[in-house]
């Protein structure tokens, strides 16, 4: 294709000032938002994610946690961030798979308004019970939950732990009493103490419970066992298929960030997940690494919508 000489020029002015800045690039500190409050899993391994990538890139690394209203607070603002690689946010399967089907007018375009950087891992939903519910596994829940009288507690309606119990529900025909808190904690604690008997949620905030004997697990949905948990055997195990759900968590950059940043970025995280010490905390947390980079990350946003879609619907959850 040939381009009217003013249009060449200018052409070629573009490409000169984008390779300039990626060989610049970075001159200064990267903040990477967190749109979750300190001390949640995720928060964990990005801090530790910071240093390290911080170290390859030359530049420090600044974590901001911008809570507030399902993720969308902090993703917003890191939406509305100047495309320069100076800004990245932590997107995870509640805010860019989850939210875009709960919220009818959602703020921002998990596809449109982002530049895939890297997935860099995410934990699976354990099925975990209280002791004195007296089940130690499926089949003995299942005859258990027979009458609909057995409570099931969740971190909120849509969180991924209520989308779980919905999966699980609607493979094993099974009845349960839908018991929502506001967050993790308090559903564990109360499942604990025997107010709610059965809980889903990742094994971040069950492993302690699990291994003091507080709680008892009795499967895992992923398509093979937990590295924190791996006496728990999957729902595929027990003659149980298509029991899979799978969180995730990831970095992006706001949309139409330059693709040589992109791809440094994307570089610089794929190093500080693949070190020992980082796989070592991400494991003992329950958290399985699983890098994937810009374009095939970018494909697996796509390809997670329509999954996570439907399990909305099945949980009868309607936009608001």
């Amino acid at each position: 294709m040939k381009f009217p000489p003013k249009a060449a020029v200018v052409l070629a002015m573009l490409i000169t000032t984008s390779a300039t800045f990626a060989q610049e690039y970075p001159s200064k500190p990267i903040r990477i938002v967190v749109p979750l409050s300190a001390g949640s899993l995720t928060d964990t391994l990005i801090r530790l994610m910071a240093v390290k990538m911080g170290a390859t890139l030359g530049t420090p690394m600044i974590v901001e946690n911008l809570p507030g209203a399902a993720g969308i607070v902090g993703t917003v603002s890191a939406a509305k961030a100047p495309p320069d690689g100076y800004t990245m946010l932590v997107a995870a399967a509640s805010s860019f798979s989850v939210n875009p089907h709960v919220n009818r007018s959602l703020p921002y375009d998990p596809l449109k308004d982002f530049a895939p950087i890297c997935r860099f891992g995410g934990a699976t939903n354990v099925l975990a019970v209280t002791p004195s519910l007296g089940v130690k596994s499926v089949a003995e829940l299942l005859l258990k939950a027979k009458d609909g009288s057995v409570s099931f507690a969740s971190a909120g309606v849509g969180t991924t732990s209520h989308l779980a119990q919905e999966l699980f529900k609607s493979k094993v025909s099974a009845s349960f009493l839908h018991v929502p808190y506001k967050g993790t904690a308090q559903a564990v604690t109360d499942t604990v103490a025997g107010h709610s008997q059965v809980i889903f949620d990742t094994p971040g905030p069950l492993i302690a419970q699990i291994q003091s004997g507080k709680l008892i697990p009795l499967a895992v949905m992923s398509s093979h066992r937990s590295a924190s948990l791996p006496n728990v055997p999957t729902f595929e195990e027990l003659g149980y298929p298509g029991l899979t759900l799978q969180g995730w968590s990831a970095l992006v950059a706001p949309a139409r960030t330059p693709a040589a940043v992109v791809s440094r970025l994307a570089q610089a995280c794929q190093a500080a997940v693949a070190s020992p010490d980082f796989q070592e905390q991400a494991r003992s947390r329950g958290f399985d690494i699983d890098f994937a980079g810009p374009s095939e990350f970018g494909a697996f946003i796509v390809s997670e919508l329509p999954k996570w879609g439907k399990l909305v619907k099945l949980a009868g959850i309607k936009p608001e």
